[in-house]
């Protein structure tokens, strides 16, 4: 059988059920993101809190997720990219290079301009991710706060 995606958009919506069953599918497969900054790019992405906007791509077999990509739209064009993937997840059991690759160019086709992405460098899909045209421009340094409840401690 093969795969259906789904694209969900300001446009089109997500309902509470479909929206759900992302976040639940994300937060199995990114063992870096809380559940809170996964259903923050899900929001963010479908407008349902204030933003610019994006996208989430789901592929599906058997009514099951096996990838998605929550894209958001960063509202600058010139200096940074105007999308960024948030979130490339596969399914364990689904680690197909010819799945990842009609995810991505699928995603790639729907932004309106330039994607950035932020890849771990021992990521598996770090080679595929260049053959499809990604390129490393910058080191990203950051600086966390601490948090202010455990600042005071």
């Amino acid at each position: 059988m093969p795969y259906q995606f789904t694209l969900y958009d300001a446009y089109s919506g997500i309902n509470a059920m479909e929206k759900s069953k992302v976040v639940h599918f994300l937060c199995g497969h990114n063992s870096h993101a809380s559940r809170q900054s996964i259903q923050e790019a899900v929001e963010y992405a479908v407008k349902l809190k204030p933003s610019f906007g994006g996208f989430i791509l789901t592929a599906e077999k058997d009514r099951q997720i096996v990838g998605a990509i929550i894209a958001n739209r960063t509202g600058m064009e010139s200096y940074n990219p105007k999308n960024i993937f948030v979130f490339v997840s596969l399914h364990e059991d689904f680690q197909d290079e010819a799945l990842i690759e009609a995810l991505m160019q699928r995603a790639i086709r729907h932004a309106d301009g330039d994607v950035a992405m932020h890849v771990e460098p021992d990521n598996p899909a770090l080679k595929l991710y260049q053959k499809l045209g990604f390129q490393a421009q910058y080191l990203e340094l950051r600086f966390s706060r601490p948090n202010e409840a455990s600042a005071r401690a």
